[in-house]
């Protein structure tokens, strides 16, 4: 059985940049080396058999970030049409990184607290969200579920549950946030391209200013509309960093193991292939702990 400080080196392979270094550079390195230093697997097993039986003692024994996380995007990709949905990972809102952020007909955040997690900064977390989002959840085992349920009675953040069969169940919904938007936080999730596209559609041209004027310059014309349409208006923007290949993300063929990932990387035609590819081929594990 693996010990609980291996199984915390091993959560590090589930991380988009071990796959990013996996799929994109061909570089295995690391994976090869967390494995047979690390994991006491079959002596011939395919890449894919070893994530799964890794993938399921996280799940057992050491639930850290990504198993949350992944649960999270599996159950959203199949209740959400991705034509109409996008999720996006970490996105930095005001002075924090969101975990995951879901826009379709509204933005949805979703902050994560495991239970080896700390719970400091959550407060600060959680308001920052509120100047953006539609609807703010908490995601956190059952434990610390009950607690925040207490502390958290009379806000508008939901609690999301991990129970000890990884499956998820709201046990308090979220409710509108529209009166905490912020104008600043918003403004500055955009891209440069994506704020000079808002004005151009909202006042019908683009500001003959110096490049190093522009942010400024969009920033003083946009914060002149009215703030919930501005919120629409940005939402619809970042929904347009559509999936390169949805239909592959939601394929049989990408394990259920591995959707955060995929979501997060936002592989192409090529690069799946080269991820089922790796997957496919066999990996021998000679060192045991």
């Amino acid at each position: 059985m693996a010990t609980i400080q291996n199984l915390r080196v091993l959560s590090q392979i589930f991380s988009p940049p071990v796959f990013q270094k996996i799929v994109r550079e061909n570089d295995t390195v690391l994976f090869e080396k967390y494995i047979t230093k690390y994991f006491n697997a079959s002596s011939y097993s395919t890449n894919l058999d070893i994530i799964k039986l890794l993938y399921r003692k996280l799940q057992k024994q050491y639930r850290c970030e990504y198993v949350y996380k992944n649960n999270l995007v599996q159950k959203l990709i199949k209740e959400h049409s991705l034509k109409t949905t996008l999720i996006l990972n970490e996105l930095k809102i005001s002075a924090s990184k969101a975990d995951l952020v879901m826009l379709n007909g509204a933005v949805r955040i979703f902050e994560i607290k495991t239970e080896l997690d700390d719970f400091t900064k959550l407060s600060k977390q959680l308001a920052d969200y509120q100047k953006f989002a539609d609807e703010v959840s908490i995601v956190t085992d059952e434990k610390n579920a009950e607690k925040l349920k207490v502390g958290y009675t009379d806000k508008n953040i939901g609690i999301i549950v991990l129970d000890t069969k990884n499956n998820l169940q709201t046990i308090k919904e979220a409710s509108s946030n529209t009166a905490l938007f912020e104008f600043d936080a918003i403004f500055k999730i955009l891209r440069k391209q994506e704020y000079i596209d808002l004005v151009a559609d909202n006042f019908g041209f683009v500001p003959d200013v110096p490049n190093t004027l522009i942010f400024k310059a969009c920033y003083e014309l946009l914060k002149n509309i009215d703030i919930i349409d501005f919120q629409k208006q940005v939402l619809n923007k970042l929904k347009e960093r559509k999936l390169q290949k949805p239909e592959l993300l939601k394929s049989s063929n990408t394990p259920k193991e591995l959707k955060h990932i995929c979501n997060s990387l936002d592989f192409n035609d090529k690069e799946y292939q080269k991820l089922y590819n790796f997957l496919s081929t066999e990996s021998e594990c000679i060192n045991r702990i």
